[in-house]
């Protein structure tokens, strides 16, 4: 079971062709990042995986979960951010989820 997000820390897209992450701390200190695997084809992105949260940094435990679950998540820290972050990416995580993963 996942804590509650006590405090956003950013969005982005990792540097492995495209995965986005939502980074956040939980209310019992550890980070947290909501992961949407990127799928690729050479260099194309053909879409996204099921969504994952994986703990950060110590012990890397990865939990699968559903793309409502990942919509809230997402939510909750869109809602919590800066408005000085870095929201370049929010909007493409909203639409992966809501399209489950498929690109159009």
């Amino acid at each position: 079971m996942l804590p509650s997000i006590a405090l956003a820390l950013g969005i982005e897209e990792l540097r492995d062709g495209g995965s986005l992450c939502a980074a956040f701390q939980g209310a019992n200190g550890s980070i947290y990042w909501l992961v949407l695997p990127v799928i690729l084809d050479g260099d194309k992105i053909m879409g996204y995986s099921r969504p994952v949260v994986v703990e950060r940094p110590y012990a890397p435990q990865e939990l699968h979960i559903s793309w409502p679950h990942a919509k809230i998540l997402l939510q909750q820290v869109d809602y919590l951010i800066s408005e000085r972050a870095n929201r370049k990416y929010i909007g493409r995580m909203y639409a992966a989820i809501q399209s489950q993963g498929k690109i159009d």
